[in-house]
């Protein structure tokens, strides 16, 4: 267990280690400070200071500018492009709504035929379902009806 001697020489060199990292520390702001006021007294670094400081002035305004002309441009821009999506939708509606129409106008007579053909189809079905379906004597008597028929077998 340390008695308090040696806390008391420990904090002391501790102390002494600082003062010591001061006094360079001191050393080197102050040869900063010299190179510093080397460069603020020089006329050409001070022109190239007051040169930029003119351009990131006009760079502010420029931005400016054109952020304006952004703003300006999208108030525009939203209007015109609605105005030509419109379009393209009422052409795109028109231009479906005629192909229905010219596709319903051809295919109207083929509707018709169709229903005529499927109705022939069906009542010649229930012919053929009721020849098959005959007795002999209503076969007979079919034949008498129609020769034409019977000479076809």
């Amino acid at each position: 267990m340390p008695n308090a001697i040696d806390a008391f020489r420990a904090q002391r060199e501790a102390a002494e280690a600082v003062y010591e990292r001061l006094q360079e520390l001191s050393v080197v702001l102050a040869a900063v400070r010299r190179e510093v006021d080397a460069v603020a007294g020089n006329a050409e670094f001070r022109a190239v200071l007051q040169r930029e400081e003119a351009w990131l002035t006009q760079a502010s305004r420029t931005i400016t500018e054109v952020r304006e002309w952004r703003e300006l441009e999208a108030r525009q821009f939203l209007p015109g492009v609605a105005r030509r999506w419109a379009l393209a939708l009422v052409f795109a509606l028109a231009s479906a709504w005629i192909a229905d129409a010219g596709y319903a106008y051809v295919a109207k007579p083929h509707e018709d035929e169709l229903r005529d053909l499927r109705a022939r189809a069906a009542f010649v079905d229930s012919i053929e379902d009721r020849v098959i379906t005959m007795t002999p004597a209503e076969r007979r008597k079919f034949d008498e009806l129609f020769p034409r028929h019977a000479a076809r077998r």
